[in-house]
């Protein structure tokens, strides 16, 4: 059987978002991309938007791109399918309760620029996905990871079935998935 891979967003339209309660830092320190800081997770304080009643969900909503926002027992529910591959953690505090913050290092190549739909700067930087494809045939072994095509392909992280069908069966909430 072939594998499929998903786009895995977070669902801001339906659950509450965390904003920033001090942290200062953005996708790019915590993906190490170049010119990245090193996190103090100290400095690492979240509060959930009170101005939208939205109900809390497993994974929360961010500013953050290319990370994932949990609590740690979520995170457990995954075992071996995150914990596989090349990641890095840290804990955030919020104003409810601890989160862990999971950041997929595995980067591949598979980008497809003729399927996809996206915006590019006049570098050719791409800075908007609207529809995220790899090329056909793609695959490998990880369940969770980025695509390193272009600097913009870098902030989107991609599942593998394995990840999305432990999703569903524990009915997760939190994430959106499109077929790339």
């Amino acid at each position: 059987m072939t594998k499929m891979y998903w786009r895995a967003e977070q669902d801001s339209r339906n659950y509450s978002i965390l904003v920033d309660d001090g942290n200062d830092y953005g996708s790019q320190d915590f993906l190490e991309m170049e010119g990245a800081r090193k996190i103090d997770q100290r400095k690492l304080s979240f509060r959930f938007d009170d101005e939208r009643a939205l109900p809390v969900g497993d994974f929360v909503p961010t500013s953050q791109l290319g990370v994932l926002f949990a609590k740690r027992e979520i995170f457990d529910l995954f075992g071996h399918v995150i914990s596989r591959g090349k990641h890095t953690s840290y804990t955030a505090r919020t104003d409810k309760y601890d989160l862990e913050i999971y950041v997929p290092m595995e980067e591949i190549g598979g980008f497809d620029f003729a399927r996809s739909s996206y915006e590019t700067f006049d570098d050719g930087d791409i800075y908007r996905i609207h529809d995220l494809k790899v090329i056909n045939g793609f695959k490998t072994s990880f369940d969770v990871f980025r695509l390193n095509d272009n600097f913009g392909t870098r902030f989107h992280i991609i599942v593998s079935d394995n990840f999305k069908n432990i999703y569903d069966s524990e009915r997760l909430t939190g994430l959106r998935f499109t077929r790339v």
